[in-house]
């Protein structure tokens, strides 16, 4: 299983009428894979659809009925707290988004490479495996 983020996800969406793509292209590297978005991707992802129009959230909607959408629970929580404090304690916070952290968690929970384009808030991530495309 890989994760994605959001950022997969919107250049994916953006280039569904090309035949080519990074997004399209890592795909391709991992034939037969379960590519799944954690439920924070998920709501970004559709966050953004609805910013557009109603039509633009339901294509977004049947958009990510595609994939596998991970649940966040308890487990997810606290790998999230953890994950913070560590980069708290490293003055290593700044600049992140709190939506990819908790992407970041829930990969690191399921022990899935997650992967993006947007490294940046990403990197030095204690148990995160990233797949740049």
């Amino acid at each position: 299983m890989i994760c994605v983020d959001t950022t997969f996800l919107i250049d994916l969406w953006r280039d569904k009428d090309q035949e080519a793509s990074p997004a399209r292209g890592l795909i391709a590297n991992y034939p037969g894979e379960d590519f799944a978005v954690p439920a924070h991707a998920a709501g970004e992802f559709l966050e953004g659809g609805a910013a557009v129009s109603e039509r633009r959230q339901e294509e977004s909607l049947q958009f990510l009925r595609l994939f596998r959408i991970g649940d966040m629970g308890i487990e997810t929580a606290l790998l999230y707290a953890r994950l913070v404090t560590q980069l708290r304690r490293r003055s290593a916070l700044a600049g992140r988004s709190k939506p990819d952290l908790w992407i970041a968690a829930w990969a690191v929970q399921h022990a899935a490479p997650l992967a993006t384009r947007n490294t940046r808030h990403f990197d030095g991530i204690d148990g995160l495996e990233l797949i740049r495309y």
